[in-house]
C-alpha cells in the first residue's frame, strides 16, 4: 500500500461525509493504479466504448469550464487540453511537483466526475413517455376561455411546462450540492402556475388534490418550500372566524413569511425576494416492454406556484433567473477552481 490508510484523503472524506469534488488531493501514483481506479469507477480503459465516453466527458468538461467558469484572462494549460488519457489527469493531480498543473487537473477531474452523474438513466431512456404520462393528468383541466387561461375554473395569468434540462444545466446544479449525483435532481420535469393573487395558489393546490391530479401522499416533504403564504397568519385568521373573502383581500398585501429552511432542502442561490410555493411529487410510471409486461417506477416532478406580482419580480433584479445563475456560477467557480481565487487574493 502506497499510503498510510489512516491519512488517506478518501478514507477521511468518507468518514467526514464530504463530496469527492471537495478533496484537495488524491493519491494515484502509477498508470496501473489509475486504470484500477477507473475500473472501480466503472470505466474499463481496455474497452473502446468506455474510452470514447471518457474522451467525450473530458472535452465536455473543458468546454464547460471555459464557457461558464473562467474569466477572459484565464486559460486551461494547453498540455492538459491536449492530454487525452484521463489517467494522466489522475497522475498529475496526485503529483504536486507542478502545483499549477496539479490544480488544473483536479479541476478537470471534478467536472468530469460531475458530468458522469449529470443524467438519469430513466430520464435519458424514457423521457418522452414519462413527460406524457405526468402531463396527461393535467389534460382536460388546463384550458383557454375568452383569451384567458384556466385550471378548472381558477383563472391563471399563465402556466408553463418546463422544457428538458440540459446536461450542462444539471452539472452546474450538481456542482453546488454536497451530494453531486443525479439522484439529487428532482425537477427534470416541472410545471409552473402563475395566478392573479396569492390566495389563488391555495385554490390551485386544493384543485390538484380534489381532482386527483396530484397524489399528496407522494409529495416529498423535504422538497416542499413556501415563501409566499404566511401559514401562521392564515391559521390565525381562520381561528378568528374571518371569512374566506376577508382573508383573500388582506393576503395580497400581507408581508411574506420568513423562509423556514429547517425542514426543507433549501436552495442557497434563491434570493430572499423570490417568493413561491414549490412541491415535489412522485408519479408511478408504466413503460410497456417487449415481453408484454410493464416496467414500473416512480419519477419525480416539481410544481411551482406564485402570484403574478411575485412572478414579475423573478424577471428583474436580484430574484431574476439570470442573477440566480450568476450566484450559482460564482459558487461553482469557487468550488471547482479554488486555486484561482487563492491566487487572486495573494496579488
Amino acid at each position: 500500500m502506497n499510503i498510510n490508510p489512516w491519512r488517506s484523503t478518501s478514507v477521511r472524506t468518507a468518514l467526514e461525509g464530504r463530496s469527492f469534488i471537495d478533496i484537495k488531493r488524491i493519491h494515484i501514483h502509477s498508470l496501473q493504479e489509475a486504470s484500477e481506479f477507473l475500473a472501480c469507477y466503472g470505466f474499463d480503459v481496455e474497452d473502446s466504448t468506455d474510452v470514447k465516453e471518457l474522451e467525450s466527458l473530458r472535452l465536455e468538461a473543458i468546454e464547460l469550464i471555459e464557457d461558464e467558469l473562467l474569466q477572459p484572462s484565464e486559460n486551461i494549460p494547453v498540455v492538459l487540453k491536449n492530454q487525452k488519457d484521463v489517467r494522466q489527469y489522475l497522475l498529475i493531480a496526485s503529483d504536486h511537483t507542478d502545483i499549477n498543473l496539479a490544480s488544473w487537473s483536479g479541476a478537470l477531474l471534478r467536472v468530469i466526475h460531475t458530468l458522469t452523474h449529470s443524467h438519469s438513466y430513466l430520464n435519458d431512456i424514457y423521457h418522452d413517455p414519462i413527460r406524457e404520462q405526468i402531463f396527461k393528468g393535467f389534460d382536460g383541466h388546463m384550458h383557454n376561455k375568452e383569451g384567458n387561461k384556466y385550471l378548472g375554473d381558477i383563472k391563471l395569468v399563465n402556466f408553463e411546462f418546463r422544457t428538458a434540462k440540459s446536461r450542462r444545466s444539471v452539472a452546474m446544479k450538481l456542482m453546488h450540492k454536497a451530494e453531486n449525483v443525479a439522484a439529487d435532481i428532482f425537477d427534470w420535469i416541472g410545471i409552473r402556475f402563475i395566478t392573479e393573487y396569492r390566495s389563488d395558489v391555495i385554490d390551485v393546490l386544493a384543485y390538484l388534490r380534489e381532482q386527483h391530479i396530484v397524489t399528496y401522499a407522494n409529495i416529498k416533504p423535504s422538497r416542499s418550500r413556501n415563501s409566499l403564504i404566511d401559514m401562521d397568519w392564515l391559521n390565525g385568521c381562520l381561528n378568528k372566524g374571518m371569512s374566506v373573502e376577508q382573508i383573500r383581500s388582506e393576503m395580497q398585501f400581507k408581508e411574506f413569511p420568513s423562509d423556514d429552511t429547517e425542514n426543507t432542502e433549501h436552495n442557497q442561490f434563491s434570493e430572499v425576494s423570490y417568493h413561491s410555493v414549490q412541491i415535489t411529487c412522485r408519479q408511478r410510471i408504466k413503460i410497456p416492454q417487449p415481453n408484454g409486461k410493464n416496467l414500473c417506477f416512480y419519477f419525480p416532478f416539481e410544481i411551482q406556484m406564485m402570484d403574478d406580482k411575485s412572478y414579475q419580480k423573478t424577471r428583474d433584479g436580484l430574484a431574476s433567473h439570470s442573477e440566480y445563475k450568476n450566484r450559482q456560477r460564482s459558487a461553482v467557480r469557487e468550488r471547482v477552481l479554488p486555486f484561482l481565487l487563492k491566487a487572486k487574493n495573494q496579488h
